[in-house]
């Protein structure tokens, strides 16, 4: 399967348990980059996670169960136009998002002056101080919209579960995430990094955008990683662009597929 393709609903809780690397700054524990689902923040479970503050159910205390179920998994009919659906167990937003702008309207440049008096080139710096995604952007793709389902904070953590015959199938459905995880929150994305945009499209028209098969180093894997790789269907930058959520080949803090140290991450795409 794609790392594009790896998901879950991406929240973020402070995990404890087996596996865990204590945090010497913040006091909270996660388990290390890398080190798999257990114990991570995505980690649901009463055993080694931090489900009870979310109200969890589960009788057999499984992990997986929050997002994916083998059986009776929701149905696209239901998905509220979510069309990529990897046995989805959850309960998904249908939230509107507002999303990232930037434009270059309000310097001399875009008045036709350069500052001295000279008409100047309004798109002088468009190849590289502007988000150029415009053209493509539209709302999150249904693989960032699955982790929004829990993110943007309208549809409870423990809103899971589509088997009419299990007494806990959908929870008591009461607890949210907590504000400082939110994502999208009240609908709103204009002050994240922009996703539901192509990545092709940006690196086309910025020369300050990385080309698409730039390998990736430092990956815990084998394979060879580029950002083209970690493209939504090869071309779309979404949630999972950015973030492991499985916690299984990424070598980054928060799922980051590669650490941030230095801005390492950033300085992967971005080059300045």
């Amino acid at each position: 399967m794609k790392k594009s393709l790896l998901l879950a609903a991406a929240f973020g809780v402070i995990a404890a348990g087996t596996a865990l690397a204590q945090n010497s700054t913040t006091g909270s524990f996660n388990a290390d980059a890398g080190a798999g689902i257990v114990g991570s923040k995505h980690d649901l479970s009463i055993a080694t996670g931090i489900g009870a503050l979310y109200g969890q159910t589960d009788q057999l205390d499984r992990i997986c169960i929050y997002c994916h179920a083998p059986h009776h998994a929701i149905n696209e009919a239901d998905a509220a136009g979510i069309k990529y659906l990897p046995l989805w167990n959850h309960g998904v937003t249908t939230q509107f998002y507002n999303t990232y702008q930037s434009d270059f309207g309000d310097g001399p440049a875009a008045s036709g002056l350069n500052g001295v008096g000279t008409v100047s080139n309004i798109n002088q710096f468009a190849d590289r101080h502007l988000f150029n995604g415009d053209a493509t952007l539209g709302e999150p793709g249904s693989v960032s919209r699955l982790c929004l389902s829990c993110h943007d904070g309208t549809v409870a953590i423990n809103e899971y579960g589509f088997d009419p015959g299990r007494a806990e199938s959908r929870g008591a459905a009461t607890h949210f995430i907590a504000d400082q995880f939110k994502i999208g929150g009240g609908g709103n994305l204009t002050n994240h990094h922009p996703i539901g945009f192509s990545y092709l499209d940006v690196a086309l028209h910025d020369d300050e955008i990385a080309a698409p098969d730039t390998v990736i180093n430092g990956l815990a894997t084998k394979e060879q990683t580029t950002i083209r790789s970690l493209l939504y269907a090869g071309e779309m930058m979404e949630c999972v662009t950015c973030h492991d959520v499985h916690n299984t080949k990424n070598e980054g803090e928060t799922f980051l597929w590669k650490s941030d140290r230095n801005s390492g991450f950033c300085l992967t795409c971005h080059i300045k």
